[in-house]
């Protein structure tokens, strides 16, 4: 159990999730304490692994010094047998190539990058990815900095849960619950785009599987949007079980540009073992089918971490994919979310999950794809990233704008979130809707009192 004894609040969540990435074993096992007291200009450090003590004082000129000074002891000085390496230095946050956007703008690139390295020690590797993605977003967004609106509908529907998953799914075999979820969707969305009269720069359907709800339902959602215009529109249809002819000729009557297929795995025993409902071959049935029939870019992703697999396995994955040649491939590293059952169940392989990522890397940049959006997550295995990969002129616009909050993303359905940005590309406020579908449905009248309220500030 990672525990801050002592400190400022501030303290408290920069150290605990500092402590998480470089000794994620003491999350859920064992002990690990840290307590930082302020003493006059003095700040004393104590970390306690184990049996172990480490400690330090440090002298200050003001809290933010301290709190540099401190992480850059925990990361460079500690030295203890359960303490993971880390590329990232002591930068923590979901959302890296934000932050470093807005170094950009202070210091300029030479500079931000020299930042990175010396002041939040990332290694010279890391500073480069963070440097080449943050430039190549920054030329296909900045046009729309603060101008307009992408619009995310959820739909938590899946035919069966994956062990890996933590996302508020349903069955979608209940069809009175989907219909009666599809409802109240639907009056979401008519009061969101009765009240926001320009057209999305995106649109994106998610899940969940979207593609799993009856094709009726479906295009009912569809055609709420049928004439808007908006520059990509994707859908998931990440479960290849859910793809058909009927499916595909439905979608070519709407403004769909591309859909995501997800294998996650190539390997038909990790599949198996994570209860996902498919096969390898079912992948290509499905990839072979939508390319035959309609003209959409095809994302696919992957998760490294799966089972027990290692390099030989993701090699074979990479063979599979890379020869279907998608337009977009995005990578995943396993998350171990509260909720997952492979984070009830622990005991999952981690061992190789860097060298995995690494492969991924070389692998990707050999196939002629570049690295285009990245974030990361709470206990994600092995520090990793979430990293999403480009045929180039296929980016996909949406994924930049949602991660650095480039400008409004307008949530709809259950579990989704809205952030409102302003003209000047500054986050001015962020809410939720309920995660469960009771809530959801029960108190839906409070859910379109916070959109009254709230979207008026972008009109």
């Amino acid at each position: 159990m990672i525990r801050i004894v002592k400190g400022t609040d501030s303290e408290i969540h920069t150290f605990y999730e500092l402590l998480r990435i470089y000794f994620p074993y003491y999350e859920t096992s064992g002990e690990l304490f840290l307590s930082i007291e302020t003493i006059g200009d003095i700040k004393k450090a104590v970390l306690v692994i184990g049996e172990d003590r480490f400690e330090k004082d440090f002298n200050f000129k003001d809290e933010y010094e301290a709190k540099r000074a401190i992480a850059s002891w925990i990361v460079r000085d500690i030295e203890h047998d359960s303490k993971e390496d880390c590329l990232w230095g002591t930068l923590t946050g979901t959302r890296p190539i934000k932050f470093l956007q807005k170094q950009r703008r202070l210091l300029g690139d030479e500079k931000t990058k020299a930042y990175l390295i010396d002041e939040y020690l990332l290694s010279p590797y890391m500073a480069d990815l963070l440097m080449d993605i943050a430039l190549l977003e920054s030329e296909k967004t900045d046009g729309i900095k603060g101008k307009g609106y992408s619009l995310y509908i959820h739909i938590p529907f899946c035919a069966t849960r994956c062990d890996y998953c933590s996302y508020p799914t349903i069955r979608s075999d209940n069809l009175d619950a989907v219909e009666l979820y599809m409802d109240y969707l639907l009056k979401e969305l008519d009061y969101v785009l009765g009240t926001i009269k320009e057209d999305p720069t995106t649109i994106y359907i998610g899940g969940g599987t979207p593609t799993s709800i009856p094709l009726p339902m479906l295009s009912k959602l569809l055609d709420r949007l049928t004439n808007l215009k908006p520059v990509e529109f994707t859908l998931e249809a990440g479960r290849p079980e859910t793809i058909d002819e009927n499916l595909l000729n439905m979608l070519k009557e709407y403004p769909v540009t591309r859909i995501s297929i997800n294998p996650q795995t190539m390997v038909d025993e990790t599949l198996k073992r994570v209860k996902r409902p498919h096969k390898s071959e079912d992948i290509k049935r499905a990839y072979d089918m939508v390319r035959e029939l309609t003209d959409f870019e095809i994302n696919m992703d992957l998760i490294l971490g799966l089972g027990d697999e290692g390099i030989p396995e993701v090699a074979h994955t990479f063979d599979e994919i890379i020869a279907l040649n998608p337009e977009n491939i995005t990578i995943h590293v396993l998350s171990l979310k509260n909720g997952s059952k492979l984070f009830e169940n622990e005991g999952v392989y981690t061992k190789n999950i860097r060298r995995m990522q690494n492969y991924s890397m070389k692998r990707m940049d050999e196939a002629g794809y570049h690295p285009y959006y990245l974030y990361r997550q709470k206990r994600i295995m092995g520090n990793g990233s979430n990293i999403g990969f480009s045929r180039e002129g296929h980016d996909n616009l949406y994924n930049m704008i949602m991660m650095e909050e480039i400008h409004s993303v307008l949530g709809v359905g259950m579990s989704s979130t809205t952030k409102l940005v302003d003209k000047k590309g500054k986050t001015i406020r962020k809410f939720s809707n309920f995660r469960n579908m009771r809530d959801y449905t029960d108190r839906f009248g409070e859910i379109i009192g916070k959109k009254k309220r709230y979207l008026g500030d972008i009109l």
